[in-house]
């Protein structure tokens, strides 16, 4: 299991970067993933103040 930080979420979810988005698809497709509650609430915090 990979526990996953806020970056890989916002990088997934945005697209803003094609490398790094690459790379935290491929985490989410060949990984079983763990993510923290604090990780999804400044996710969230991220997306709204960006």
């Amino acid at each position: 299991m990979v526990a996953v930080d806020t970056n890989i979420i916002v990088r997934l979810l945005t697209q803003d970067d094609e490398v790094q988005y690459q790379k935290s698809l491929e985490i989410f497709q060949t990984q079983t993933i763990f993510i923290p509650d604090t990780v999804i609430l400044e996710t969230e915090w991220v997306l709204r103040f960006a």
